[in-house]
């Protein structure tokens, strides 16, 4: 570990870690830890939770990536080594803003616990440049600034994958970072951010959190819970989810494509957190992107809603005669003359 600390220094400041700065120590901290998550083993599996979630307050990640890759006491001693203390290092790392209490800290705990356990899963939100918000008191009175916490080196790594998402009037390509979220001693999980290529922080007022709501394309994933006092700002709130969760499920189904699933059995590859109401439009947009798909209506909602549904065509009439039904819980019969009913299997008579 020294040795490419050493090599990382050279390369990056021409230093080495008996002559270099704080700051730059924490550079090169951060780019062998990713290094380090990026080798890790992905948790797979046949079925895959999802966490949708418009915040994930995953705090600083310097001291838990190495504590869970087994080199938070290799590093200390290191540091130590060289007059270098590295609790100093870590207070010099811009906490992520992207949580803001319970809710976040829910889910930023969920991904970790999934991770160290092996389990398939990963983390979709928003990459929201700005954030909530840094707090300051003037006066004995709140005050709201800028609260930017992407640095040039970051735990975040642009993904390939661009998805378009269409609004009424105009359409907007979503982005794709990811950060890993390496297990205790186990494999890897990420965490899935959306941003929108169009969005401009220069709106944003010096010494505020002043901007434009109006200017979705500008603004969309600037800030965690932008002001919704009035009705731009609500608005705004519906653009951003829809956002989320459209990029969202589109990952979700590109990668169930990818592996050779069928999405007609989505529930036996997929599960979705719904983490509170922020995200709950996943369910009518991947029916609505199913649909696009070829799926009929019925289909794309027995499919979106994880309910099971065998299909009997061309029945006559009841009692129904059936055999070698798959087992399921509830069956959609298609009668010859088109009408359709839902029966539950206790009703079905063999």
């Amino acid at each position: 570990m020294e040795e490419k600390l050493q090599i990382l220094l050279k390369e990056k400041f021409n230093k080495n870690l008996d002559n270099c700065s704080k700051e730059e120590i924490f550079e090169a901290l951060l780019l062998l830890t990713k290094e380090a998550n990026g080798k890790l083993p992905r948790n797979e599996g046949e079925k895959k939770l999802y966490y949708i979630s418009a915040e994930f307050l995953i705090g600083k990640l310097l001291s838990n990536n190495l504590i869970n890759l087994g080199l938070y006491e290799e590093a200390e001693q290191i540091l130590r080594k060289h007059g270098h203390e590295l609790c100093e290092i870590e207070e010099l790392e811009c906490e992520p803003s992207l949580g803001n209490g319970g809710l976040g800290r829910l889910a930023a705990c969920f991904l970790d616990s999934i991770a160290t356990l092996g389990l398939p899963g990963d983390g979709i939100g928003l990459n929201c440049a700005i954030g909530l918000f840094q707090q300051k008191f003037e006066k004995l009175k709140q005050k709201e600034l800028k609260n930017p916490w992407i640095t040039k080196e970051s735990w975040l790594t642009k993904q390939p994958e661009c998805f378009k998402v269409d609004f009424k009037d105009f359409s907007l390509n979503a982005v794709l970072y990811d950060i890993d979220v390496p297990g205790y001693q186990s494999g890897c999980s990420r965490l899935h951010l959306f941003d929108a290529e169009t969005v401009d922080d220069t709106i944003v007022g010096e010494d505020s959190i002043d901007f434009d709501k109006e200017e979705i394309k500008k603004n969309i994933t600037l800030f965690l819970y932008p002001d919704d006092s009035d009705e731009a700002g609500r608005k705004l709130r519906i653009y951003q989810q829809y956002f989320m969760v459209s990029s969202g499920a589109q990952l979700i189904l590109k990668e169930c494509e990818d592996k050779g699933y069928d999405l007609h059995k989505l529930w036996e590859h997929v599960v979705i957190q719904i983490n509170d109401t922020h995200p709950s439009m996943v369910i009518p947009e991947i029916i609505r992107l199913l649909l696009k798909k070829g799926f009929s209506m019925d289909e794309a909602v027995e499919t979106a809603t994880g309910q099971p549904v065998a299909i009997i065509e061309n029945l006559a009439s009841s009692p129904y005669l059936l055999t070698d039904l798959p087992d399921f819980k509830d069956y959609r019969i298609v009668r010859k003359d088109g009408t359709t009913a839902y029966v539950d299997a206790e009703e079905l008579k063999f």
